[in-house]
């Protein structure tokens, strides 16, 4: 498997290729040292169209799905450590890559339609024998132009609502505060005047028991309530 490298379709040749041996014939056949013919074993008029298109293209969609992969990995790794909402240069990182799966996934549908060319059916069906003569041109024209809308409402929909959550911002129920202020009431662990005075109106139960004689001081005897004195 070549890693990357510049495809000459001219030469038949890759120019400046960092081979992974063995590699492509797992990916293929799950056999480590299973054999992967080339496009030169084939017959010519069985070859792909826009061989350098399919080749970025299937290398861009496996590059991104491997940053994706190391993302998500160090995000979790930042998570269970309880450090992702404090590392600000991770979740920029998680949110500029946000447009990126989008191109993945457009790149893998092209590595889909150009690497079956010139089958529709492989060995069976070509693209050239699969066009219907039931179905004109604008038929074509109307369908495409549908898709096209609906794809085109999607994503207008898709920019209001995030749009909307981002303004949103963070959900009630998170426990994490947005901001630690050291001089909120709410934090302040000391009590205050009033629940460091004790009301004099009612006094506490110790004031009215008897003081013992041991201690010198004269035992304190409650007055009746009648008494003038």
């Amino acid at each position: 498997m070549v890693l990357i490298g510049q495809p000459d379709s001219h030469r038949l040749k890759l120019d400046n290729p960092i081979f992974l041996p063995q590699v492509l014939g797992m990916l293929t056949y799950h056999r480590w040292n299973a054999e992967v013919k080339g496009l030169d074993e084939f017959p010519r008029d069985q070859w792909p169209d826009q061989q350098e298109l399919l080749y970025y293209g299937f290398h861009i969609m496996v590059g991104l799905g491997t940053v994706f992969i190391g993302l998500m990995i160090l995000a979790a790794l930042w998570l269970w450590r309880g450090k992702l909402f404090e590392a600000r240069w991770l979740l920029w990182t998680l949110m500029l890559a946000a447009p990126f799966p989008y191109i993945a996934n457009t790149r893998g549908w092209m590595t889909a339609e150009l690497g079956r060319q010139p089958w529709l059916i492989y060995g069976l069906l070509r693209t050239a024998e699969g066009a219907s003569t039931k179905v004109n041109a604008g038929n074509t024209l109307f369908t495409l132009i549908g898709f096209m809308g609906i794809y085109e409402l999607l994503s207008i929909l898709f920019v209001v609502l995030m749009q909307r959550e981002i303004e949103h911002g963070p959900s009630a129920s998170d426990p994490r505060p947005l901001t630690s202020d050291p001089r909120s009431s709410s934090s302040d662990p000391r009590p205050s005047s009033s629940d460091a005075r004790p009301s004099s109106s009612n006094p506490s139960p110790s004031s009215l028991e008897p003081r013992p004689s041991g201690s010198g001081l004269p035992p304190s005897e409650p007055r009746p309530s009648g008494s003038g004195h």
